[in-house]
């Protein structure tokens, strides 16, 4: 299996453990020494395979489910690029009594084999004043626990 099919199986896995909090459902798409770096407003490393579970698991909990619901898009690739596989995305989030907010982003993931040894997410840097705008204004539901 290349790299474009695996890291497909990794993004539908990614959804349905969103869907159902079962976030082990991953664990066969990273090595055990898997790194996480995560340039999304916060400069994030994390190392291993629990470790990096346990952070998408931490994101999706301290970010994606304050929202009512979300949209994820790829707009470019998946495709292979330097030893790993490069895509653009989008995610549209929706809120009652809020404009919807919407990110763009490019995420990598290196592979040895079929496990990401690698991934990198940023948002791409127009989102950042969009993004503190949207925050200021309707982003007081985000502070709730």
């Amino acid at each position: 299996m290349g790299m474009i099919e695996r890291f497909n199986e990794y993004t539908t896995a990614l959804e349905e453990a969103y869907h159902d909090d079962d976030w082990s459902r991953l664990a066969p798409y990273f090595a055990a020494n898997a790194i996480y770096r995560s340039y999304y407003g916060g400069d994030i490393e994390i190392m291993g395979r629990d470790g990096v579970l346990k952070q998408l698991r931490a994101d999706a909990e301290s970010f994606d489910r304050k929202f009512d619901s979300r949209k994820v898009e790829y707009f470019d690739g998946p495709r292979e690029e330097r030893g790993g596989v490069f895509t653009m995305w989008k995610v549209t989030y929706t809120k009652t009594g809020a404009p919807d907010l919407v990110l763009t982003g490019k995420e990598i993931a290196t592979y040895i084999g079929d496990e990401i040894t690698l991934l990198e997410g940023h948002y791409l840097p127009e989102v950042f004043d969009e993004f503190g705008a949207w925050l200021n204004e309707h982003g007081s539901f985000m502070q709730a626990s």
